[in-house]
């Protein structure tokens, strides 16, 4: 009678993940040590400490893909973190030491800002404040912005749907998202990144993933929506008017140049043609008329 093989051990299966694990990512990618892990194992307030087997910092969505494989097929779970500046301990591990943080950090780049249409496109692990200068540099602004800017990222923003300090004004970071690439649970990349106006091709699934805080997948690049930067429409609004102060210095110069500066009788603005001093003064004209016409 063949029987069924027994499970691996417990050391023995975590020992296997992180070999296969350590192959995938390199020395920069996968990390078990309990110094360098430390930071990430705390939330931003203190307030929950975790345990973890590793923590993984893939460098491409494509290492992100092939991480969420290894992870299913050996059952390890994952927790992804990004800046951990969260207030709600979303992103620390529980005490069970049997899961992996995985951090984006890494994954960084600001692949393109085009200031003609209007968007960013950023990988997951840009920090808020490095979008923000990145914008200022092109004339340009992104409007959600928080105290934690210099440690949140823009992976985490999207998956917490962060409102930030200017909410009311220009709504959560929903209302930024055009759209994004994420990894699902079976390893499989959905790109959404078309910043189409209007699809109306089914669902729109970025909604779906924006909030979901890495439970339906793992948001790894996005296509934002910066606005104009201020600085730009306030020379623009200078240079006019210097341009009408040119007009009036060079206006008053030609009626010097044509008599003098009382050569040119002034303007008068035209009569109004409603309200009540315009009512009276049709109201005379009318008198004025019947009387004329009484005389003849």
């Amino acid at each position: 009678m063949n029987h069924p093989a027994p499970p691996p051990h417990p050391a023995q299966s975590a020992a296997a993940f992180l070999a296969e694990a350590h192959a995938l990512l390199g020395e920069r990618g996968l990390t078990s040590d309990p110094d360098r892990m430390d930071a990430w194992l705390t939330d931003w307030r203190g307030r929950y400490t975790g345990r973890a087997l590793a923590l993984a910092a893939p460098a491409s969505t494509e290492e992100v893909a092939a991480l969420v494989k290894l992870c299913a097929r050996h059952g390890v779970p994952i927790v992804p973190q990004g800046g951990n500046s969260g207030m709600a301990g979303g992103a620390t591990p529980d005490t069970t030491g049997s899961a992996i943080i995985l951090s984006l950090r890494r994954m960084n780049a600001i692949r393109k800002l085009t200031p003609e249409a209007g968007m960013a496109v950023c990988e997951a692990g840009v920090i808020l404040q490095t979008l923000h200068e990145a914008a200022e540099a092109a004339h340009m602004r992104f409007p959600l912005t928080l105290g934690g800017k210099g440690s949140a990222t823009i992976g985490g923003l999207i998956a917490t749907n962060a409102g930030g300090t200017q909410v009311l004004r220009h709504g959560t970071m929903r209302a930024q998202v055009l759209g994004l690439e994420a990894v699902l649970a079976t390893g499989e990349v959905l790109d959404l990144m078309t910043p189409l106006k209007k699809d109306n091709r089914g669902f729109d699934l970025k909604q779906l993933l924006i909030g979901s805080e890495g439970t339906l997948g793992i948001v790894t690049a996005a296509t934002l929506r910066p606005r104009n930067g201020v600085g730009g429409a306030r020379r623009d609004y200078r240079g006019a008017r210097r341009s009408a102060a040119d007009g009036a210095r060079h206006g008053r110069c030609a009626r010097r140049f044509r008599g003098g500066a009382h050569a040119l009788p002034p303007i008068r603005s035209r009569p109004r043609t409603c309200g009540p001093r315009a009512a009276r003064r049709s109201a005379s004209l009318e008198r004025a008329d019947r009387m004329r016409f009484v005389r003849a």
